[in-house]
Protein backbone atom coordinates (compact mmCIF):
# COMPACT_ATOMS: atom_id res chain seq x y z
CA UNK A 1 0.00 0.00 0.00
CA UNK A 2 2.67 2.45 1.12
CA UNK A 3 4.35 1.72 -2.19
CA UNK A 4 1.65 2.92 -4.05
CA UNK A 5 0.76 5.86 -2.00
CA UNK A 6 3.26 7.20 -0.99
CA UNK A 7 5.87 10.53 -1.03
CA UNK A 8 5.11 11.01 -4.76
CA UNK A 9 2.49 13.00 -5.02
CA UNK A 10 3.72 15.45 -2.90
CA UNK A 11 6.97 16.03 -4.62
CA UNK A 12 5.37 16.51 -7.59
CA UNK A 13 2.13 18.07 -7.24
CA UNK A 14 4.19 21.89 -7.73
CA UNK A 15 6.32 20.77 -10.16
CA UNK A 16 2.86 19.46 -12.59
CA UNK A 17 1.03 22.66 -11.20
CA UNK A 18 3.91 24.84 -12.44
CA UNK A 19 3.69 23.82 -16.22
CA UNK A 20 0.25 24.72 -16.76
CA UNK A 21 -0.87 28.24 -16.63
CA UNK A 22 -4.31 27.66 -17.26
CA UNK A 23 -5.35 25.41 -14.59
CA UNK A 24 -6.06 22.51 -16.51
CA UNK A 25 -3.10 20.58 -14.43
CA UNK A 26 -5.33 17.53 -13.84
CA UNK A 27 -5.10 16.22 -17.15
CA UNK A 28 -1.87 15.81 -16.67
CA UNK A 29 -2.87 13.74 -13.70
CA UNK A 30 -5.77 11.79 -15.92
CA UNK A 31 -2.63 11.42 -18.49
CA UNK A 32 0.16 9.48 -15.96
CA UNK A 33 -3.11 7.57 -14.34
CA UNK A 34 -4.12 5.99 -17.55
CA UNK A 35 -0.51 5.03 -18.49
CA UNK A 36 -0.52 3.56 -15.14
CA UNK A 37 -3.35 1.58 -15.13
CA UNK A 38 -2.14 0.33 -18.83
CA UNK A 39 1.34 -0.53 -17.50
CA UNK A 40 -0.49 -2.29 -14.12
CA UNK A 41 -2.24 -4.66 -16.13
CA UNK A 42 0.65 -5.73 -18.49
CA UNK A 43 2.42 -6.69 -15.13
CA UNK A 44 -1.21 -8.53 -13.57
CA UNK A 45 -0.44 -10.52 -16.41
CA UNK A 46 3.15 -10.80 -16.47
CA UNK A 47 2.40 -11.60 -12.56
CA UNK A 48 0.04 -13.89 -13.21
CA UNK A 49 1.96 -15.94 -16.06
CA UNK A 50 5.12 -16.41 -14.21
CA UNK A 51 4.65 -16.15 -10.20
CA UNK A 52 8.54 -15.98 -9.29
CA UNK A 53 9.79 -14.44 -6.62
CA UNK A 54 11.91 -11.62 -8.55
CA UNK A 55 9.65 -10.39 -10.75
CA UNK A 56 11.23 -7.99 -13.39
CA UNK A 57 14.47 -10.39 -13.12
CA UNK A 58 12.47 -12.98 -14.06
CA UNK A 59 10.17 -11.61 -16.85
CA UNK A 60 13.71 -10.57 -18.71
CA UNK A 61 15.25 -13.97 -18.04
CA UNK A 62 12.31 -15.94 -19.55
CA UNK A 63 10.99 -13.06 -21.87
CA UNK A 64 14.91 -12.55 -23.66
CA UNK A 65 15.70 -16.53 -23.63
CA UNK A 66 18.78 -18.40 -22.54
CA UNK A 67 21.10 -16.02 -25.37
CA UNK A 68 20.23 -13.05 -23.87
CA UNK A 69 18.16 -13.30 -20.43
CA UNK A 70 20.90 -13.77 -18.70
CA UNK A 71 22.33 -9.91 -19.67
CA UNK A 72 19.02 -8.43 -19.25
CA UNK A 73 18.28 -9.99 -15.91
CA UNK A 74 21.93 -8.76 -14.76
CA UNK A 75 21.22 -5.21 -16.33
CA UNK A 76 18.06 -4.83 -14.35
CA UNK A 77 19.61 -5.62 -10.90
CA UNK A 78 22.25 -3.12 -12.02
CA UNK A 79 20.12 -0.31 -12.67
CA UNK A 80 18.03 -1.77 -9.54
CA UNK A 81 21.03 -0.88 -7.21
CA UNK A 82 21.41 3.03 -8.57
CA UNK A 83 17.23 3.59 -9.20
CA UNK A 84 16.06 2.15 -5.48
CA UNK A 85 18.52 4.18 -3.37
CA UNK A 86 17.20 7.38 -5.95
CA UNK A 87 13.42 6.77 -4.91
CA UNK A 88 14.64 6.93 -1.34
CA UNK A 89 16.10 9.88 -1.50
CA UNK A 90 13.70 11.74 -3.72
CA UNK A 91 11.32 10.76 -0.70
CA UNK A 92 13.75 12.25 1.89
CA UNK A 93 14.13 15.27 -0.20
CA UNK A 94 10.60 15.66 -0.41
CA UNK A 95 9.97 15.50 3.25
CA UNK A 96 12.83 17.79 4.11
CA UNK A 97 11.04 20.64 1.48
CA UNK A 98 8.11 20.55 3.43
CA UNK A 99 9.21 20.66 6.78
CA UNK A 100 11.24 23.49 5.59
CA UNK A 101 7.68 25.51 5.09
CA UNK A 102 6.88 24.76 8.82
CA UNK A 103 10.12 25.14 10.12
CA UNK A 104 13.34 27.99 8.50
CA UNK A 105 15.86 25.65 7.80
CA UNK A 106 19.16 26.53 5.41
CA UNK A 107 20.40 24.61 2.10
CA UNK A 108 22.54 22.58 5.01
CA UNK A 109 19.80 21.99 7.84
CA UNK A 110 17.51 20.48 4.86
CA UNK A 111 20.47 17.99 3.72
CA UNK A 112 21.07 16.70 7.16
CA UNK A 113 17.15 16.42 7.51
CA UNK A 114 16.87 14.16 4.12
CA UNK A 115 20.05 12.32 5.74
CA UNK A 116 18.26 11.60 9.07
CA UNK A 117 15.38 10.74 7.03
CA UNK A 118 17.31 8.02 5.18
CA UNK A 119 19.10 6.71 8.43
CA UNK A 120 15.47 6.15 9.95
CA UNK A 121 14.37 4.30 7.17
CA UNK A 122 16.69 2.48 7.26
CA UNK A 123 16.73 1.15 10.95
CA UNK A 124 12.82 0.90 10.54
CA UNK A 125 13.61 -1.51 7.77
CA UNK A 126 16.02 -3.98 10.10
CA UNK A 127 12.92 -5.93 11.22
CA UNK A 128 10.83 -8.78 11.11
CA UNK A 129 8.91 -8.65 7.81
CA UNK A 130 5.70 -8.78 9.94
CA UNK A 131 6.71 -5.69 11.87
CA UNK A 132 7.63 -4.24 8.54
CA UNK A 133 3.59 -4.81 7.25
CA UNK A 134 2.13 -3.03 10.09
CA UNK A 135 4.60 -0.11 9.80
CA UNK A 136 3.59 0.01 6.21
CA UNK A 137 -0.12 -0.18 7.31
CA UNK A 138 0.68 2.83 9.63
CA UNK A 139 1.93 5.05 7.10
CA UNK A 140 -0.22 4.54 4.22
CA UNK A 141 -3.03 5.85 7.10
CA UNK A 142 -1.08 8.66 7.64
CA UNK A 143 -0.30 9.20 3.75
CA UNK A 144 -4.09 8.92 3.02
CA UNK A 145 -5.19 11.57 5.88
CA UNK A 146 -2.68 13.79 4.61
CA UNK A 147 -3.58 13.23 0.98
CA UNK A 148 -7.63 14.30 2.05
CA UNK A 149 -6.20 17.03 3.80
CA UNK A 150 -4.41 18.52 0.80
CA UNK A 151 -7.38 17.86 -0.98
CA UNK A 152 -9.83 19.59 1.62
CA UNK A 153 -7.57 22.49 1.95
CA UNK A 154 -7.14 22.72 -1.99
CA UNK A 155 -10.35 23.58 -2.42
CA UNK A 156 -11.00 25.49 0.30
CA UNK A 157 -8.22 27.32 -0.23
CA UNK A 158 -7.70 27.34 -3.63
CA UNK A 159 -5.23 30.17 -5.48
CA UNK A 160 -5.97 28.74 -8.78
CA UNK A 161 -8.37 27.71 -11.28
CA UNK A 162 -9.21 23.91 -11.35
CA UNK A 163 -10.38 23.29 -14.48
CA UNK A 164 -11.22 20.37 -16.90
CA UNK A 165 -12.27 22.50 -20.04
CA UNK A 166 -10.74 25.23 -21.65
CA UNK A 167 -12.21 29.13 -21.87
CA UNK A 168 -11.99 31.71 -24.11
CA UNK A 169 -8.88 31.34 -26.35
CA UNK A 170 -7.69 28.43 -24.80
CA UNK A 171 -7.61 24.77 -26.19
CA UNK A 172 -6.90 21.15 -26.19
CA UNK A 173 -5.42 21.33 -29.52
CA UNK A 174 -2.62 23.68 -28.99
CA UNK A 175 1.07 22.71 -28.41
CA UNK A 176 1.38 24.19 -25.18
CA UNK A 177 -1.22 22.14 -23.64
CA UNK A 178 0.63 19.11 -25.17
CA UNK A 179 4.11 20.31 -24.12
CA UNK A 180 2.37 20.75 -20.81
CA UNK A 181 0.98 17.38 -20.92
CA UNK A 182 3.84 15.73 -22.02
CA UNK A 183 5.81 16.90 -19.33
CA UNK A 184 3.45 17.33 -16.38
CA UNK A 185 2.24 13.49 -17.53
CA UNK A 186 5.95 11.65 -17.10
CA UNK A 187 6.35 13.05 -12.93
CA UNK A 188 2.79 11.88 -12.40
CA UNK A 189 3.59 8.36 -13.77
CA UNK A 190 6.07 8.74 -10.80
CA UNK A 191 3.47 8.90 -8.48
CA UNK A 192 1.62 6.12 -9.32
CA UNK A 193 4.66 3.54 -9.50
CA UNK A 194 4.77 0.80 -6.82
CA UNK A 195 2.32 -1.64 -8.25
CA UNK A 196 4.31 -3.72 -9.85
CA UNK A 197 6.44 -4.51 -7.01
CA UNK A 198 3.85 -7.04 -6.09
CA UNK A 199 5.13 -9.45 -8.42
CA UNK A 200 8.67 -9.79 -6.80
CA UNK A 201 6.78 -11.67 -4.37
CA UNK A 202 5.10 -14.02 -6.66
CA UNK A 203 6.85 -16.68 -5.58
Amino acid sequence: MIDMVGIGPFVVMPIVVSYFHNGLFLWAWIFGSFTAFVDAMIWSELGAAYPLAGGSYNFLRIGYGKRWGGLMSFLFVWQTCIQAPLVVASGAIGFAQYLSYIIDMNWLQQKLISGGVVIIVFILLYRKIETIGKISVALWIVVILTVVWIIISGFSHAQHSIRLAPIGEESFFKYAFWAAIGHGSVKTVYSYLGYYNVCHLGG
